[in-house]
């Protein structure tokens, strides 16, 4: 169980990010912001991390009003692959063709989940008293897989709202020689799903010496 606050708003609707929260302890009620998460895709090539952490940072923003004295969790995930010709943004593909192009892509190579994260607390009134922020970077190297194995696993598991149109929980249901992840390299395996808790704990600590300060 974490020593920090343990009732979180978190700002999403993802069941992915929730069920992590709640697996490490923490008591969570989920507030979906309204976002347009593409607004921001000019800040990509620019600084990646930026564009992840003023995403959080939005999407915070928009629910907090909603609740009053409570501590808000906000997060978003940017998927960037290293080419041989520079970096490409990953997004959520909501077709299976543009799924499948993406993740066959991706074959063979090792890309970035940018993770930015963005804590506040709300007064009593709704209104933003403190707020802190983190970026947690995960590095996902995929084996090399044919067109055939990557249209097979989005018609499987259907990854549309998933940036990299994967999911790294996907492969508890695959067989070991099916899966396409061979490495994660971060802090903790719960960047990979978006809710890094290791940063998370430092923001919530960080957040607490704010109030004491």
């Amino acid at each position: 169980m974490p020593g920090h606050p343990t009732s979180l708003v978190l700002a999403s609707g993802s069941r992915y990010r929730a069920e992590v929260l709640r697996r490490a302890g923490y008591e969570v009620s989920t507030d979906p912001p309204e976002v347009d998460e593409r607004e921001l895709d000019h800040l990509f090539d620019a600084d990646p991390d930026a564009q992840a952490v003023e995403l959080a940072r939005r999407k915070a923003l928009a629910v907090a009003g909603r609740h009053p004295g409570r501590v808000v969790v906000a997060g978003d995930q940017v998927g960037a692959l290293e080419l041989a010709d520079g970096v490409r943004q990953l997004t959520k593909q909501p077709e299976e063709e543009g799924a499948v192009a993406q993740l066959v892509s991706m074959s063979g190579t090792t890309h970035r989940l940018l993770n930015g994260l963005v804590v506040v607390r709300t007064g009593g009134d709704g209104g933003v008293e403190r707020m802190v922020e983190g970026i947690d970077v995960q590095r996902v190297t995929m084996r090399s897989f044919t067109v055939e194995e990557a249209r097979a696993y989005v018609r499987r598991f259907r990854p549309f709202d998933s940036a990299g149109s994967y999911r790294l929980e996907d492969q508890d249901s695959m067989e070991p020689d099916e899966r396409f992840v061979v490495a994660v390299e971060g802090e903790h395996d719960s960047g990979v799903l978006g809710m890094p808790l290791p940063l998370l704990e430092r923001l919530l600590e960080e957040l607490e010496e704010l109030d004491a300060g």
